[in-house]
């Protein structure tokens, strides 16, 4: 790999010229893509814009029913009509795909990334109550909060924390024995945890709502890809890509209740695609919705072989809200991994993550996040497949809270909690009981080698199409950033060179 001449701005914008290889070694940090020491990214000035995109998310996510076209917006037009089009096309708007879309968009593309969620998040997911009586109730239901390894993955959180969008979690951590109920502390004290404030999704609602040329298009489930350069009897006369996407969740019916074909939009003129959700290559879409993978429509074998050459675990989230009229915790700590218990693996106190409208709470509603064993998630799921959205699923669902609260019910009575020496007999109420799915909790590390020899990401370069993710570095916030990064890299090494802004 080499490169004549890189330089990275000092807004995150990247001029490359004279490439012969595929990835910018300055883009590639520590195996990253993450811009190195000294060269910064554009943050927010403050956190109040930080909470302001997180709603506007939301906003985007309700009125997705109607998504925008490719050709919605004046100036993508444009850039499709150009004889060096630099539209690009990422599926998933987690942390990876988001930190890809937003180096891509400071370098001059025009970004659309699709989700199927209903706002962006991925790992880094925040569910809030929409009932009015449960006004600042939230829990984060992915990634509990954020560790470092690497310094260039250092320097951007210190970038979220200087925009707002990232605070210290401290506090008392440990171990939890299921058996006995006794709480072991940590002693490492230097260890620092990060939290998105005011929730996990701060951080990608930051990336997704405050980089112009990024556009996210939620509740959207892409289904497939059509032509491409490089192919044969699909190929576009121009060789670029069209996505192909409908609404996410439940298809449509009838008066009677009968299924009808879902309409599906084609949004075309993609110079690259980059497939940053491994569910795009899952089996799960012949499962569940008797349809292919999108991503083997892609025909990009280097990308389809890597995104399919591990597994991931499955886990599921119960996100509870107890009340104390005493003060008394569920728990005396705010986060805790639970040994020797057959369901649950992690407990931890939302509430106590700054940021948080339930922080600091003593006699009101605390936000508690439990997540259970890979063991528990997989039998479960074996038992019944469901289609999220669905009453079979939601019944899953109420089967898999109330199990999960048995066991956690039953370890909190093991460890009573001591008020001024004395035990207290009473126990936090339960006001709050739901579970979640999280389907791709833990990537297996299947495609970890076939992703360093491109920094942190698989990639076909003849047809233009990259995949990135956690499942390409680590199961972790850094390693999604990474591998997005290291994607972003890629992609611009396949198009025509781009002039600085």
């Amino acid at each position: 790999l080499r490169t004549r001449n890189i330089q990275m701005l000092a807004t995150g914008r990247v001029v490359i010229r004279g490439l012969s290889g595929a990835v910018p070694p300055s883009l590639i940090a520590n195996r990253s893509g993450i811009p190195p020491r000294g060269q910064r990214l554009e943050v927010l000035p403050s956190s109040r814009a930080c909470t302001k995109g997180l709603r506007r998310s939301h906003v985007l996510s309700r009125q997705s029913n109607a998504p925008p076209t490719c050709a919605a917006s004046d100036s993508t037009a444009a850039m499709a009509s150009t004889s060096e089009p630099r539209r690009v096309a990422v599926v998933g708007a987690g942390i990876s795909g988001l930190t890809c879309a937003s180096l891509l968009a400071k370098s001059g593309c025009q970004v659309m990334v699709y989700e199927t969620g209903r706002g962006p998040g991925g790992r880094t997911s925040t569910r809030q109550t929409r009932d009015p009586e449960k006004a600042g109730w939230q829990w984060d239901h992915g990634a509990q909060y954020i560790t470092c390894k690497s310094p260039a993955f250092q320097e951007v959180v210190d970038q979220w924390r200087a925009a707002g969008c990232v605070a210290d979690w401290t506090g008392r951590f440990g171990s939890i024995d299921a058996a006995t109920g006794h709480v072991t502390i940590e002693d490492d004290t230097q260890k620092k945890r990060w939290v998105g404030t005011p929730g996990m999704s701060s951080i990608t609602a930051h990336l997704a709502n405050n980089t112009p040329g990024v556009t996210v298009v939620s509740s959207r489930r892409v289904t497939g890809f059509e032509g491409g350069p490089g192919s044969d009897a699909d190929a576009t006369a121009d060789g670029l890509w069209t996505v192909v996407h409908r609404p996410a969740g439940p298809g449509p019916k009838d008066q009677d209740g009968n299924p009808l074909a879902p309409t599906e939009t084609r949004d075309v003129g993609f110079a690259a695609v980059v497939a940053a959700d491994k569910q795009a290559a899952s089996d799960r879409s012949r499962r569940v919705y008797d349809e292919p993978p999108p991503i083997e429509s892609a025909a990009a074998p280097s990308v389809w072989d890597g995104m399919r050459a591990g597994g991931s675990t499955p886990s599921f989230v119960l996100m509870l809200t107890v009340t104390s009229a005493a003060g008394i915790p569920l728990f005396p700590f705010e986060g805790a991994l639970v040994t020797g218990d057959d369901k649950v693996a992690w407990i931890a106190n939302d509430s106590s993550k700054p940021g948080r409208p339930t922080h600091g709470a003593v006699t009101g509603p605390q936000c508690w996040v439990i997540q259970s064993t890979a063991e528990y998630a997989v039998e479960r799921l074996a038992v019944k497949l469901t289609i999220p959205g669905t009453s079979p699923h939601q019944t899953m669902l109420d089967h898999v809270a109330e199990e999960m609260l048995g066991s956690v019910l039953e370890l909190a009575s093991k460890n009573k909690t001591i008020k001024g020496g004395v035990e207290s007999p009473e126990s936090p109420e339960v006001i709050h009981s739901v579970a979640f799915r999280w389907g791709m909790a833990f990537p297996e590390d299947g495609a970890f080698e076939m992703a360093a020899a491109n920094g942190g990401c698989l990639s076909e370069p003849a047809r233009k199409v990259v995949g990135c993710g956690d499942f390409c570095v680590s199961p972790k916030v850094e390693g999604a950033a990474l591998s997005g990064a290291a994607a972003a890299a890629q992609v611009l090494a396949m198009l025509p060179a781009i002039s600085a802004l």
